[in-house]
């Protein structure tokens, strides 16, 4: 009777610790939240995080003239919307920062900005959760939850996630939009028509590309309910094909006077009016032609490298399943489109492809490492999860290879914890770290933030007259500063005054001022030069070489 009774203690301790582990998600995801609330004003100011809000400012004027709110006041100082030429820009997540920033009465750049950080990682946080969720349509617990920690802490994805209101707010919502296209297929009705429609058409009104979610479905829809030459549910596909139209038009304000608008701002970001430079590699290269292998190479070299060898098992199973299948296709059992999983490993398949393809064969300007496709990722991630699912379905090591997983996962968020707040420099080890200063790192300028305060810092002069070596906006970073210590910073264009000279090694020689430079000295011993011929005074260092220096008069 003693020994019964300890046994079902044990049983009861047992269940317990089942129960705790069962809902380790729910930890994960606060603990994500209590991170993410305690390191947001870490990171510095991006530079296309103005361009970002004043794009929202101006929408807000023009929604006020449209709808005539004489009451509201509009922000003065700004071009016409009619006039901008940045007004074919998706703004539904800009606009919905400036309506915040008005309930709150944000009224310094500081306090504003670092609202915009806090709600972009509030965004991503959502997004992660949502991502999660679709694993677990099909994945256990314990490898949904890997693979969204996986997903996470992606090291420049993570960076990126508190400053960039572009990129990462297009995969927020293209990765909730998969959540609610895979909800479709598994219950097809009406509700689910209606979610996807909406989420789907805040998607293509930040970027167009959004446009991709609703042709797939449209082509599994009527593969999925073809049955003897007719379509079966045409009631679902029209209400989804009207919906998203509609809610499209209503959340993106450059299509109200005119809604064939939307085919110039997709044959806009196709083929980006940026005209800048690219340096990738050890060669500069003009954005709008950049070399096909730009963008797998930067995906490969960028994303930790034991998710791109699990992305490479995943791909190689799915690919062999799918080609058994399309063989067998009168076969209820194994028909694709009768298989939930196989059905959405072939979308994520074709996201990522496709995407890549169009860029090459269009060739669509793209910068900034694969930032603004950043939105393939979680399709990268959810085939890379069902590599860990085949592995664990045919290896023999089974506990082995879930220490090595956690074992690399561990390494992957040790370099973020090290490299804080400069995850967004990561290359994996297939750039050495001598090659680093072959590719760009601090293109965002988000360091140079720390580098003014340590200006402050170790100069007590009332006025600090800086010269800028690079081609990065220093001066936005003042955003982030306090009013105090704004007004001591003086940026001057006279290099000999200059108290001190500061670069992120960003130079772009079609805008350096010093492009005679390039002629002599190649960018990647520019550092050689400015050490040379400067004191270094300070630095910062990430992923072992330095992203941001100051350096003084000899």
């Amino acid at each position: 009777m003693f020994k019964k009774q300890i046994s079902f203690e044990k049983l009861i301790k047992h269940n317990k610790f089942v129960t705790l582990t069962s809902n380790f998600h729910y930890f994960f995801f606060i603990s994500l939240f209590l991170i993410q609330l305690s390191i947001f004003t870490d990171y510095g100011f991006s530079s296309d995080e103005e361009i970002s809000r004043n794009n929202g400012l101006i929408a807000y004027n023009y929604i006020l003239e449209i709808l005539n709110l004489d009451f509201l006041n509009k922000y003065s100082g700004l071009p016409n919307f009619e006039d901008y030429i940045d007004k074919d820009y998706g703004v539904i997540f800009e606009l919905l920062l400036i309506f915040i920033e008005k309930i709150f009465s944000l009224s310094t750049s500081k306090h504003i900005y670092l609202s915009r950080h806090f709600l972009v990682s509030l965004f991503f946080l959502i997004a992660s959760i949502y991502f999660y969720l679709t694993l677990r349509k099909f994945f256990s617990k314990n490898i949904s939850l890997l693979g969204t920690i996986i997903f996470v802490f992606h090291p420049r994805i993570f960076a990126q996630s508190f400053y960039n209101s572009k990129d990462i707010i297009f995969l927020v919502f293209f990765c909730i939009s998969n959540f609610y296209f895979v909800n479709y297929f598994i219950r097809q009705n009406l509700k689910n028509i209606f979610l996807l429609s909406i989420t789907t058409a805040i998607a293509i009104s930040i970027r167009p590309m959004g446009m991709i979610i609703p042709l797939l479905f449209v082509i599994f829809f009527i593969l999925t309910n073809l049955e003897k030459y007719k379509i079966k549910n045409t009631l679902l596909i029209i209400s989804f094909l009207f919906l998203t139209l509609s809610f499209t038009y209503l959340f993106w304000p450059y299509l109200w006077n005119d809604p064939f608008n939307f085919i110039n701002s997709l044959t806009t970001m196709s083929n980006f009016r940026w005209i800048g430079e690219v340096f990738f590699n050890g060669e500069y290269h003009i954005a709008k032609f950049m070399p096909w292998y730009y963008i797998p190479i930067n995906i490969i070299s960028t994303t930790p490298f034991f998710v791109v060898i699990l992305f490479l098992v995943g791909f190689l199973a799915i690919t062999k399943k799918i080609i058994l299948n399309l063989f067998n296709l009168n076969s209820d059992k194994e028909n694709i489109w009768n298989n939930n999983l196989e059905l959405f490993l072939l979308y994520s398949l074709i996201i990522i492809f496709l995407t890549i393809i169009l860029i090459v064969e269009l060739n669509s300007t793209v910068y900034g490492g694969w930032r603004q496709i950043y939105y393939i990722y979680p399709s990268i991630v959810f085939v890379s999860v069902f590599g860990i699912k085949i592995l664990l379905e045919k290896i023999n090591f089974k506990k082995s290879f879930n220490a090595l997983l956690v074992l690399l996962i561990f390494l992957n968020l040790f370099w973020i914890i090290k490299n804080h707040p400069y995850q967004y420099t990561y290359f994996n080890f297939t750039v050495k770290e001598k090659n680093l200063r072959n590719f760009e790192l601090d293109y965002y300028g988000v360091s140079n933030l720390d580098l003014l305060k340590k200006i402050i810092k170790i100069n007590d002069k009332n006025t600090v007259k800086i010269y800028v070596y690079s081609v990065n906006p220093y001066h936005l970073s003042l955003n982030l500063l306090n009013d105090e210590d704004k007004k001591r910073i003086l940026f001057t264009k006279n290099i000999e005054e200059a108290d001190y000279l500061v670069t992120n090694h960003y130079y772009q020689k079609y805008y350096f001022d010093h492009k005679d430079l390039f002629d002599k000295i190649h960018p990647t011993n520019i550092e050689k030069y400015l050490l040379k011929n400067y004191e270094l005074v300070n630095e910062i260092k990430a992923n072992g070489v330095s992203i941001n220096s100051i350096y003084k008069n000899k």
